[in-house]
């Protein structure tokens, strides 16, 4: 038998990404067409219009447009195709006299670049792997700031805001970084004219954090609006039941929570409280600072049952907080060169007299380094 010896044929590379040119010059369209066809797969058209109507029947990862074209100009084109194609990579070919138009166009949607005519096929190829690498790499790392964005639009949405809180106590304010970073969470809510506030931190959960608070507020609601409970420490361990069983199946990562619950009775001057792993801080008649401690170990979801909290109670309180831990901790700068400073409770101490809307600006001001702050603070 005789073998019949072939010529191996070279197989053509698989072109990754498909690039599109618009320009009304047809000579310019071969030009290009012929420059980068090894590399890419070049589309070509002539015209803004039947660019659009590519985009939409083709995959396209790069265009470049001219600038100056009749009935739609290179602006025009790509600010009708960014918001249909946002990861697209953009790119504008123009003259010294359209920087007014490339400004337009930086303000307006971002350019990953623009080329000033004429241009030189290497370093053009050199622009375009550029881009679509640093295209590439954006598209499958995390979305850390639209993930930052996410948990603040969701806090939002979840934690009740300081006007919230005022239009039941008006002497009031709310001091919280609202941010990926900041476990703790709040509720509050009235009743019988008596208000109730929750304050509750996720610990290391931070992944969590999101569904706990919209769980425990769900929750809470339901227990406070609904429910024929008026102790705090039978909320409490409602509270703590419920989350128990909510995150069984994810208690390794949510190892711990820490919960505080208190009444408000405004007309009384008294205040109920229950808590795991948290105090809370307030100022007597006498004008003392004092501290109500809750239950010192903290919540576990897989170790521990539902403690035994007490319901303690307090009479001729005039101002109440809820501070985290982290703020409880921080050491205010002294004025006198002679002191190093004073802790967050020290400094507390001034507050007593002041409107709360004057001391939560005095807190945050001194507080500047800690980007995790939550605190509440309540005149009765």
């Amino acid at each position: 038998m005789e073998l019949i010896l072939q010529r191996p044929q070279k197989k053509e590379a698989v072109k990754k990404y498909t690039v599109l040119y618009v320009d009304d010059e047809p000579v310019n369209l071969r030009i290009f067409q012929h420059a980068f066809k090894r590399d890419y797969n070049v589309l070509t058209v002539d015209n803004g219009m039947e660019a659009l109507e590519m985009l939409k029947e083709q995959k396209v990862d790069l265009v470049i447009t001219d600038q100056q074209m009749p009935r739609m100009s290179g602006v025009d084109l790509l600010a009708q195709v960014v918001p249909k194609y946002p990861d697209i990579v953009r790119m504008i070919m123009t003259g010294f006299s359209d920087i007014g138009a490339i400004i337009r166009a930086v303000n307006e949607f971002g350019l990953d670049k623009y080329l000033v005519k004429p241009w030189d096929r290497d370093q053009l190829k050199a622009e375009f792997d550029k881009a679509l690498k640093k295209r590439e790499e954006e598209a499958v790392k995390p979305k850390g700031d639209d993930i930052a964005d996410s948990v603040i639009r969701l806090n939002n949405t979840i934690l009740p805001s300081s006007e919230d809180l005022k239009a039941l106590i008006d002497d009031s304010f709310i001091i919280y970084d609202n941010n990926v970073e900041n476990p703790y969470g709040f509720w509050f809510g009235e009743k019988n004219q008596k208000t109730t506030v929750a304050f509750f931190n996720a610990n290391e959960a931070k992944g969590l954090s999101i569904a706990l608070k919209s769980y425990v507020s769900m929750v809470l609601s339901e227990i406070v609006y609904k429910g024929t409970e008026v102790e705090t420490s039978l909320i409490l361990k409602q509270v703590l039941s419920r989350v128990k069983t909510k995150f069984a199946d994810a208690a390794d990562l949510l190892p711990s929570f820490d919960l505080s619950i208190a009444i408000l009775d405004t007309q009384n001057k008294t205040v109920e409280y229950s808590g795991v792993n948290q105090s809370i801080y307030y100022f007597d008649d006498n004008q003392k600072l004092k501290m109500l401690s809750g239950d010192k170990e903290t919540f576990n979801l897989v170790d521990n049952g539902i403690p035994d909290v007490k319901t303690l109670e307090v009479s001729g309180v005039t101002e109440v907080y809820f501070i985290s831990k982290n703020m409880v901790n921080q050491i205010i700068p002294s004025n006198n060169s002679s002191t190093e400073g004073v802790s967050f409770l020290q400094f507390m101490r001034g507050m007593i007299g002041k409107k709360m809307s004057e001391q939560s600006v005095l807190i945050t001001e001194q507080l500047t380094g800690d980007k995790a702050k939550c605190m509440l603070g309540i005149h009765l």
